[in-house]
């Protein structure tokens, strides 16, 4: 499509993102990003430290960006995506002939060809999201990219949600390598149905084309050098490289740890995923009102704490799974958080827009070897400390303890690389979290979201009176948005309401102070 995209072009292509998303997400916790994978390896007869490194060439294959991004906006960011997405798929479906190449030939020929499977999906895939970057840029509007990312996850979570349960019971159902083969080939029909899906999505035309400027390793160079962009990416990194290893390994360490089976491994992502599920249009929405920095901040700090409580759960007992489920729902609360507020962030206030394809392919190369060096990091440490054991004041020893080490001190150095990144709005991480601490949170939360679906006056009434009782600095934009309505009760409602939010400071300075 020649030429920018229309608000209304873009507004009518994010149904066809969702499904994209939502039939994607399916496919990739079936196959290479998922526990389903990491059992199937375990399955296998695979160390650690081959797991890491086979693990490691899925981000590492992102270097490729810095050497293709100039080529792919010449030849077009959507057919470049639809070319390579439909190659990974190809090549994944190889994994269906593992059993016979593992009685054919042998545990070694397996390692093998299965490296050769996954570094080949990694090249397609790297290609693919060279592209895919700089066009979601292009098709999302920032003005509802937090909102929009908050629907497509929460969407995506639930899809997934059912996918890994189902996944559970049928790893369960059956010892060996079948109940792999029969997810492999799941797979394979969603990752054809998401394809179909982006097809329908405007823009990503040529670059030149498309009004944006031709690319060059010049310009990626150039893009190398923005202080904003690189304290963003030391950030960025040293997140990744504290939650990947655990993202990884974590499946591992309630088998061999925490006692639990590979059916209950496999459902502990349902605990994430929902979650997720649960938070995300949460995160959307405070990403688009109050800024994407105080919603990753919070996710970043949260972050920190996941590793205390996997020490200290308790292993091998009756309530293992039970706290493992509730320690993976805040899992995903805090997961979600993250991902909405850096990739907000990443597109509204790190990236500039006609820079678009040179930002994104240093970030998504950088992003990657870090990636890689995490999977790497955490096989290294786990061998390194095998043999580690014994306890420690109230935590449990055990090999998995240094990675837990890394989780926690990883993500409270990110904050300070953090702080000096551009933000998008005036709004601190303090002042954020203190408004959930003000006022009935349950109240104002359940009060939004029964004003905006308000459809006849007496409800609007109702509402606006429940957001005054809320007393919470949430509801201030509704409250000043009732004083605008044409209706007369909504409008009195309103002024009645925002003398009871007065009481909030002694001045009653906190409307003038919104946002």
């Amino acid at each position: 499509m020649d030429g920018e995209l229309t608000n209304v072009e873009k507004m009518r292509s994010l149904p066809w993102g969702i499904v994209f998303s939502i039939t994607n997400s399916i496919y990739v916790e079936y196959t290479f990003f998922g526990s389903v994978f990491v059992l199937f390896l375990n399955e296998l007869g695979l160390d650690k430290s081959q797991m890491g490194g086979l693990l490691s060439l899925l981000p590492f294959f992102g270097l490729i960006a810095l050497f293709v991004a100039p080529s792919i906006a010449r030849f077009g960011f959507k057919r470049t995506l639809l070319i390579s997405f439909s190659t990974r798929t190809a090549v994944s479906a190889f994994l269906l002939l593992t059993p016979w190449v593992l009685a054919q030939l042998g545990s070694r020929a397996v390692l093998v060809y299965i490296v050769m499977i996954v570094a080949g999906f990694s090249i397609a895939r790297a290609i693919g999201l060279t592209a895919f970057y700089p066009w979601a840029q292009e098709y999302v509007p920032d003005a509802v990219r937090g909102k929009f990312s908050a629907i497509k996850n929460s969407m995506s979570a639930l899809s997934a949600f059912i996918a890994v349960t189902v996944a559970g019971y049928v790893i369960g159902s059956s010892p060996g390598l079948q109940p792999f083969m029969t997810l492999f080939a799941v797979s394979l029909v969603f990752a054809i149905v998401s394809i179909w899906a982006q097809s329908f999505i405007p823009g990503g035309a040529p670059a030149g084309k498309s009004g944006v400027e031709q690319t060059s390793y010049h310009d990626m160079v150039n893009a190398a050098k923005d202080r904003n962009l690189v304290q963003y990416l030391v950030g960025v990194s040293l997140v990744t490289l504290a939650t990947v290893p655990l993202v990884s390994f974590l499946p591992l360490f309630m088998k061999e740890q925490v006692g639990l089976s590979s059916k209950h491994v496999v459902l502990l992502q349902t605990g994430t995923l929902l979650g997720g599920l649960l938070s995300s249009y949460l995160w959307g929405w405070a990403a688009d009102r109050y800024g994407s920095k105080p919603v990753m901040l919070s996710g970043v700090y949260l972050q920190a704490g996941l590793p205390i409580l996997w020490i200290l759960m308790p292993r091998h007992s009756t309530g293992s799974l039970y706290v493992a489920l509730g320690i993976a729902l805040l899992q995903g609360l805090v997961n979600t958080s993250w991902v909405i507020g850096s990739a907000r962030l990443l597109y509204v206030s790190v990236v500039p827009t006609a820079k678009r394809t040179e930002y994104m392919a240093v970030y998504y190369a950088w992003t990657g070897v870090v990636s890689g060096l995490g999977q790497l990091l955490g096989g290294w440490i786990l061998e390194l400390f095998a043999g580690l054991s014994g306890r420690w004041w109230v935590f449990t020893l055990d090999p998995y303890s240094a990675l837990f080490a890394v989780g926690l001190a990883l993500p409270l150095l990110s904050s300070f690389m953090f702080r000096s990144v551009r933000a998008d709005s005036q709004v601190t991480t303090g002042e954020f979290a203190g408004m959930f601490l003000r006022g009935n949170l349950l109240l104002a939360m359940g009060s939004l979201i029964g004003y905006h679906r308000a459809k006849s006056e007496r409800a609007t009434v109702s509402m606006t009176e429940r957001l005054g009782q809320a007393k919470s600095p949430l509801t201030v934009d509704e409250l000043l948005e009732a004083l605008a309505d044409p209706r007369f009760y909504v409008r009195f409602e309103a002024i009645v309401s925002q003398f009871l939010m007065m009481h909030l400071t002694q001045e009653g300075d906190l409307l003038a102070s919104s946002p």
